[in-house]
């Protein structure tokens, strides 16, 4: 059982809040889209699926990319499948994927160096995190040190 989500909804809830926020960023969101690739994250305990579409045109105006909820038929260039918890901690800075890959946690395929590279544009993103659930009245979900 997750220690952050009650369930999917919940899980794409504060996700899709804090996507929203990251890809609009003029400093996260826009360098982010110079990667030019489209990432599947692949959640357990809550199983979930997410897509951020950083190869093709922004589906809405004022984004640097797009995400879906749930299942996509975009072909991904990378993805990832971890535990979602794993994945809550380290948007708070709390884990190292590198660590987290070579310990098994995460699993991964595709063009794994390009998303490797996308670690230290997203690095101001773990400000943000935390703050996106504060806004959503989350504070019992922040992970202090």
């Amino acid at each position: 059982m997750s220690q952050y989500y009650k369930n999917t909804e919940d899980l794409y809830e504060i996700y899709g809040y804090f996507l929203d926020r990251v890809l609009r960023d003029d400093k996260i969101g826009s360098k982010m889209s110079k990667a030019g690739i489209i990432i599947k994250f692949i959640y357990t305990d809550p199983e979930a699926e997410i897509t951020i579409d950083l190869k093709n045109p922004p589906a809405r105006e004022g984004y640097y990319g797009s995400y879906y909820l749930g299942p996509s038929d975009l072909k991904e260039d990378v993805w990832a499948k971890q535990p979602a918890d794993y994945s809550h901690r380290f948007w708070h800075g709390r884990e190292n994927p590198i660590a987290g890959i070579t310990r098994g946690i995460i699993k991964q395929g595709g063009k794994v160096t390009a998303m490797l590279k996308l670690l230290p544009v997203i690095k101001p993103a773990f400000q943000l995190f935390p703050v996106a659930l504060k806004e959503r009245g989350l504070d019992h979900l922040i992970v202090s040190k």
